[in-house]
C-alpha cells in the first residue's frame, strides 16, 4: 500500500491504530517497573521497612516487590518476584544469609523461584550447586542438575 493513495479518513484510522499499538508496547515495557515502584512506595508509606517481619499481604497493592527482604521464622528472606503474596519458604522467596552461608534447598513451585546455574543450596546435609538454569528439582530428584560441593 502506498500511503499517499490513502484518503484523510484512512490516514486518521491508521494513525489511531499505530498510536494504540505504540501505547500497548510502552505499557508492556514499563508496567512491571512501575508496579514495583508503586509497591515500594506503598510499603514505605504504610510504615513497612526492609527486614521487617513478614505479614500476609491483602492484595497486590501491599504485596512485596522483587528484592524486598523480610524476617520470617527466624530467617531473612528476599523476594524473587513482583507482587509477592506468598509466605517465605513456600514460593517466591530465597533465604538470605548475611555471613555468606548456604541456604537450605526450598522446593521451587515454578520458573519464578527456580534455581539458576551457580546457585548453592544445602540439601540432606550436603552442599550442592545448580549446573542448569531453571532448576526446579532437588538433588535427589534430578542429580544431573546438581553438583556436590566438597
Amino acid at each position: 500500500m502506498d500511503i499517499r493513495d490513502a484518503d484523510t479518513a484512512e490516514l486518521r484510522r491508521l494513525k489511531t491504530m499505530i498510536d494504540g499499538e505504540l501505547d500497548r508496547r510502552q505499557t508492556l515495557t514499563t508496567a512491571e517497573k512501575q508496579a514495583t515502584e508503586l509497591n515500594t512506595a506503598y510499603l514505605a508509606a504504610s510504615g513497612v521497612a526492609q527486614g521487617d517481619p513478614w505479614r500476609q499481604p491483602t492484595s497486590a497493592v501491599d504485596a512485596y516487590p522483587p528484592d524486598w527482604t523480610v524476617e520470617h521464622d527466624g530467617k531473612m528472606w528476599v523476594s524473587l518476584v513482583a507482587a509477592n503474596v506468598w509466605m517465605p519458604g513456600e514460593s517466591g522467596w530465597r533465604e538470605k544469609l548475611e555471613d555468606g552461608g548456604v541456604p537450605q534447598f526450598v522446593q521451587p513451585t515454578g520458573q519464578h523461584d527456580a534455581y539458576q546455574t551457580g546457585e548453592h543450596v544445602m540439601f540432606a546435609g550436603a552442599e550442592y550447586v545448580s549446573t542448569i538454569d531453571n532448576n526446579v528439582w532437588s538433588p535427589a530428584d534430578y542429580p544431573q542438575g546438581w553438583e556436590a560441593v566438597s
